[in-house]
């Protein structure tokens, strides 16, 4: 009898250890589908991303990236044609005005200008022998002038001596010899005027002559300072104080009139030219400040142009340097600019949702207090900035929202956060 109460006590514990179980497992199954059935959709935690809402001051930030360009760029061109003899400076370097950049030769212009030179030399002793003559003619015409002045004089001279025996009429003289002598006079004057006639006219030629000589001489002269100035433009220069941005031709390379040689840009005088998403560049305007990140330094500077075109999704914006450049700052630097649209002194504010646009009305997901639950909510955003965006209606201080991507999900009102 003792063996067969032993056992009944042993079945009974066993029986009571399988209900105890069954009623455990059916809480638990219970409380599992009282918890699931609170929400649509179940989220891995692991995979979500909060924000908190906050109120204070918002700046409204507008990013770009881009480079930093020479404001101030000068080509130099080849303004005679010649061949390439010697590059002096390489790309990258700081030049000063006048500094040597490139060499050219052309023996045809080389030529050119001793020709030219001789040639001037041959037109000025020409000119010199041809004053020398025309000299010796006026000194000639003098005398013949001075002859027929006193061949006058001493006709005059005698005329009056025959007028006085003639108005006497001593008979001395005869009325044929009177004549004579009177007409002589006469034929002595008109010759010494003539004379005086030719030499007024001769001094005219003679200054006619020296206008049109130096006329010519003043053109050979141009030509010569022309032949000089372009075997001068076969040393190409720098004509700012620059930097060397690109060298365009090789050594034995020839090269046209007017062909690009070399192009300086000034290092003081740069400006960067951000690229901004369309999206966000109908905030920006002109004369709103700007910090640029060169990555090792920040400088202040303000917006100077936007462009009305929008090229490959993005506006180019121009911002000129109101602070001194660092000594990194060098053309094709690329920097990250921050344009300053406004700045809201109090409101509500969260980290950007993915995909939430400014000024819009957006659904997100609002965590629950326990933090298990997030429920989709209508909000009412308002202006944007880079990565914050101000929240007009919808949320309060302090509470939760999923700021990461939600597509996936996104057409459940409630879901559960494992």
């Amino acid at each position: 009898m003792d063996i067969s109460i032993a056992k009944a006590k042993k079945t009974n514990v066993k029986r009571y250890v399988f209900w105890g179980g069954v009623i455990v497992l059916c809480a638990l199954a219970g409380n599992y589908l009282l918890f699931l059935g609170k929400a649509d959709f179940a989220v891995d935690r692991d995979t979500l991303v909060y924000d908190q809402v906050k109120r204070g001051e918002f700046s409204i930030l507008v990013r770009g990236t881009g480079l930093l360009i020479p404001d101030n760029v000068e080509w130099l061109s080849a303004n005679v044609e010649g061949r390439v003899d010697r590059v002096i400076v390489k790309a990258g370097k700081l030049v000063k005005k006048g500094d040597l950049i490139v060499k050219l030769s052309n023996p045809k212009l080389e030529q050119l200008l001793e020709e030219t030179h001789w040639e001037l030399e041959a037109r000025l002793a020409e000119a010199k022998a041809d004053v020398v003559e025309k000299k010796s003619a006026l000194l000639a015409q003098k005398a013949q002038m001075l002859d027929a002045k006193l061949n006058y004089e001493s006709s005059k001279l005698k005329q009056e001596a025959h007028n006085e025996l003639f108005r006497k009429g001593s008979g001395v003289i005869s009325k044929i010899d009177y004549e004579q002598t009177r007409l002589a006079t006469i034929q002595f004057k008109q010759r010494w005027q003539i004379q005086q006639e030719v030499l007024t006219t001769m001094n005219e030629n003679l200054q006619v002559q020296k206008e049109a000589r130096m006329a010519r001489l003043n053109k050979m002269r141009k030509e010569l300072e022309r032949a000089h100035q372009q075997v001068k433009h076969l040393n190409i220069y720098a004509t700012i104080d620059s930097v060397v941005q690109a060298v365009a031709v090789e050594p034995g390379q020839r090269i046209a009139m007017g062909g690009n040689i070399a192009i300086l840009a000034q290092q003081d005088s740069l400006i960067a030219e951000l690229q901004v998403p369309e999206l966000q560049i109908r905030n920006v305007a002109i004369g709103q400040h700007v910090v640029i990140d060169t990555r090792n330094s920040k400088v202040a500077g303000v917006v100077t142009r936007v462009d009305p075109a929008v090229v490959n999704g993005n506006v180019q914006v121009d911002v000129k340097f109101v602070d001194e450049l660092p000594v990194e700052a060098r053309p094709d630097l690329a920097v990250e600019g921050e344009i300053s649209i406004t700045e809201i002194a109090d409101t509500l504010f969260v980290n950007r949702p993915l995909f939430a646009q400014s000024q819009s009305h957006s659904s997100l997901y609002k965590l629950s207090e326990d933090g298990q639950f997030a429920e989709r909510i209508k909000v009412k955003l308002g202006q944007g900035s880079i990565s914050q965006i101000e929240v007009i209606e919808g949320l309060h201080l302090g509470e939760r929202i999923i700021i990461s991507d939600s597509s996936s999900w996104d057409t459940y009102q409630k879901i559960r956060i494992n």
